[in-house]
């Protein structure tokens, strides 16, 4: 049964990822060929900077509550459940109020020390607020097993930011760009509540009550979980943001365009880990909510054995032809292929240890791959301050790689030492 749902789940995760890719993917090749490398890497300075500050919320609500959603749901504990399902929703919206003060107060600072344009303030409190609602949200749904639905609302999401980035660019409104995810987003978060409100009775209907309730516990081990991972996540995932950050702050927009066209690439490589953990962390939760530790260690090796053939088999090809493949951003992005070559190997090892860290988020050892992640961000950034003035975007991607591999390998060796304890207790 379990295998027959994450089969389903896969089918659905891979229909609404391979649009979630497609997003940034398409809207870097329309940016390139419209507006040239000046403006792809202006605009995607000032995104950058506003996904690093959704990371830190997004991570601490969003895996958060994916977690202790589906290990309730996996022990048919209703208050418990009802309680991160509200929390979840409500409080991002304190955190959020809060980061749009600090940026309007300190604006002038912001947009001059990231090199954001002083008109976008307004366009990215607003992204910042519904691409924290729409990651939140979506992690929300594969928490309570709404996996279909999720994609079903993702796709015509996606749809509707396809429309609008081709408007815009067809009517050549650089202005506007940011503008084309937030349609998207805002369609997505209302629809997504909608669609929430109609399902809560059937999700809560198999619950059982907890008598007596107490919050605080909940509260505590929810924060605990919340934090650690805020830290970690951030970190390791942040690494591609804040590279383009250094990047625009040591390099010329025209190069920040360049990387621009590279990250898109990894954009899509990053489909694969996304659909790992996405499906695989709640199921964890859940298997460790019931205590079903042999089908836990089961999954792990035939997800780990599947993603190095999946891997070897795309990642390969992207290595031998990168400059044909960012050729397709423009005759000039094939300058960048250098830079996408150094960083397709840390990009393997980080897809085929995702069922690990997964593992690792999923039970009681969340610890471990926020540490990885505090690695990978300590190690790229001080590459980054030795190499990118000398070395400019190839310092750019050895600082990235470099970063990742270290972090990664700490975590493939304490994976080892406790998978071994693991099996031992169990």
């Amino acid at each position: 049964m379990l295998g027959n749902r994450l089969f389903k789940n896969s089918i659905y995760t891979v229909a609404a990822l391979s649009f979630v890719g497609l997003v940034p993917f398409i809207f870097n090749i329309l940016v390139a060929r419209t507006f040239g490398k000046d403006v792809l890497g202006e605009i995607n300075i000032a995104l950058s900077f506003s996904l690093i500050i959704t990371l830190f919320v997004t991570n601490f609500f969003g895996t958060a509550g994916n977690k202790f959603l589906a290990e309730y749901r996996g022990r048919s504990y209703l208050e418990p459940f009802k309680f991160v399902l509200l929390f979840l929703l409500i409080a991002p919206i304190i955190s959020l109020m809060v980061i749009a003060f600090i940026l309007i107060w300190k604006w002038e600072y912001f947009s001059s020390q990231f090199s954001i344009q002083p008109d976008l303030l307004l366009p990215l409190v607003l992204y910042i607020f519904f691409r924290s609602y729409y990651i939140i949200l979506r992690r929300l749904f594969y928490g309570v097993d709404l996996v279909k639905s999720y994609a079903i609302i993702e796709i015509i999401s996606d749809l509707v930011f396809f429309i609008s980035i081709g408007f815009v660019v067809s009517l050549n409104l650089s202005h506007y760009l940011i503008h084309t995810y937030l349609t998207g987003y805002i369609f997505f978060t209302t629809v997504s509540f909608i669609m929430l409100n109609k399902k809560y009775k059937a999700l809560i209907a198999p619950l059982n009550n907890v008598i007596p309730f107490n919050y605080k516990p909940v509260l505590l081990d929810y924060s605990k979980y919340g934090f650690l991972t805020m830290i970690g996540t951030s970190a390791s995932t942040g690494t591609g943001y804040l590279s383009m950050i250094f990047t625009g702050y040591y390099l010329s927009t025209s190069e920040a365009g360049t990387y621009s066209s590279v990250l898109a690439i990894i954009s899509i490589l990053m489909f694969l880990p996304r659909l790992v953990t996405q499906v695989l962390l709640p199921e964890f939760s859940k298997l460790y909510g019931a205590g079903d530790y042999t089908l836990i260690i089961k999954t792990l090796k035939y997800t780990i054995a599947s993603l190095t053939v999946i891997a070897i088999l795309i990642i390969s090809p992207l290595y031998f032809f990168s400059e044909s493949i960012l050729a397709i951003f423009g005759p000039s992005f094939s300058s960048g292929s250098q830079i996408l070559r150094i960083i397709l190997p840390s990009v393997f090892l980080r897809i085929i240890s995702i069922p690990l860290i997964t593992f690792l988020s999923g039970t009681k050892y969340v610890l471990y791959p926020n540490i990885g992640g505090v690695i990978i961000f300590i190690s790229s950034v001080a590459c980054w301050y030795l190499f990118v003035p000398s070395l400019h975007l190839i310092g750019i991607a050895i600082g990235y790689s470099i970063g990742i591999i270290l972090g990664i390998l700490y975590l493939i060796t304490m994976v080892g030492i406790k998978l071994k304890k693991f099996q031992l207790e169990h």
